[in-house]
């Protein structure tokens, strides 16, 4: 008799577009996974999974018992932790002993290894020492000039994330540094170019899949990314990458942003250590990338398909519409609002009711 496959844990209400991508590549591998709902307001009900919803949030707050219920409520001996947001891993890495005691399995790395990658000031000295490549240049709090990016030194503060602050004007850095901590933060100058994602799982054992992802329009703020498509490597050594993480003690799901500048010089952004807000695009560009995550977590899973000739498409129709977005050079004569509306994350018949609304 085959082993029984894991039963993996979403917490939705964050992060959605991601939630709804591993949705997808569950219920497409018929793998038994569960929600947690936040309220009666989470897009979950209104998908054709609200029947997986186990139970449901009265508010953010987060202990052991809201994991030890959702256990319970699943009827499973144990459930896999998805790691969809930076507040709930921080959480989860913090009481990971008593969480195991309830039956919660986690799949991230030492907490140590976690903090050094997710910190937009420490990971710099990683992926420099791994790569050779650069992040932008420092810049003085002292002697602050737009245009510059306002960054945080740790992403959770308290029971709030902090974001960078993207400052182009004298005017938005002068309203920026208004309520912030030069001691908690650090400023690196504007660097102008082509957008790289470099998304990938890195498993245990140290095997790998990734692909490349080219961003074309971003909302306003430096926010999410709302159209996109499968790219190239821009240059970064890959294998030297994978084996200094693997080395370093790193395995999961993790996403590298690159920028390349006017001279095709490349600059290193960030890595955010858990799954992103496009990982729709992984269900086509590299479907072996969220097989090799259910697989490290004992799933049993036939090798999938190579994919298809690219290239492959992400775009988020309702969060194009909330500002006037970022335009990537790869953007240059391309027909955005066609592709919003063609390849609109949410335009499948298991989310239609949010297809350009939400």
């Amino acid at each position: 008799m085959p082993a029984a496959q894991p039963t993996f844990l979403l917490f939705s209400g964050h992060n959605d577009r991601a939630v709804v991508a591993l949705c997808r590549f569950f219920s497409q591998q018929q793998l038994p996974f569960v929600i947690v709902a936040r309220g009666a307001q989470d897009a979950i009900w209104r998908t054709v999974w609200a029947a997986q919803v186990v139970m449901s949030r009265l508010d953010k707050h987060l202990d052991v018992g809201l994991f030890r219920a959702a256990v319970q409520a699943s009827q499973q001996a144990s459930l896999v932790y998805c790691p969809t947001t930076e507040f709930m891993n921080q959480f989860v890495l913090d009481q990971r002993p008593a969480l195991q005691t309830v039956g919660l399995q986690v799949g991230l790395p030492a907490a140590a290894v976690y903090a050094q990658l997710t910190s937009k000031l420490h990971s710099t000295a990683v992926v420099q020492r791994l790569t050779g490549i650069r992040p932008p240049p420092d810049m003085a709090w002292t002697h602050l000039k737009a245009p510059c990016v306002l960054k945080p030194r740790h992403n959770v503060s308290g029971a709030q994330v902090l974001y960078p602050q993207l400052c182009r004007t004298p005017e938005q850095l002068e309203a920026a540094r208004a309520g912030l901590d030069p001691a908690q933060w650090f400023a690196q100058t504007w660097v102008e170019g082509q957008s790289h994602y470099l998304c990938g799982y890195l498993a245990r054992s140290g095997e790998r899949a990734s692909f490349w992802q080219d961003n074309l329009l971003q909302q306003p703020g430096g926010k999410s990314m709302v159209l996109a498509r499968s790219g190239r490597n821009p240059g970064v050594d890959e294998e030297r990458l994978f084996n200094g993480l693997h080395a370093l003690g790193f395995h999961g799901p993790f996403m590298m942003e690159l920028i390349s500048d006017a001279q095709g010089t490349l600059h290193y952004i960030e890595i955010n250590p858990r799954f992103w807000g496009p990982l729709q695009l992984a269900l086509t560009a590299c479907p072996r990338l969220l097989s090799l995550f259910a697989r490290d977590h004992g799933a049993t899973l036939p090798e999938p398909p190579p994919p298809a000739p690219g290239p492959h498409w992400y775009a988020w129709a309702q969060g194009a519409s909330q500002g006037d977005c970022r335009r990537y050079p790869h953007a240059e004569g391309l027909a955005a609002e066609e592709l919003l509306r063609q390849h609109d994350v949410y335009a499948a018949p298991d989310t239609q009711a949010l297809h350009a609304c939400y």
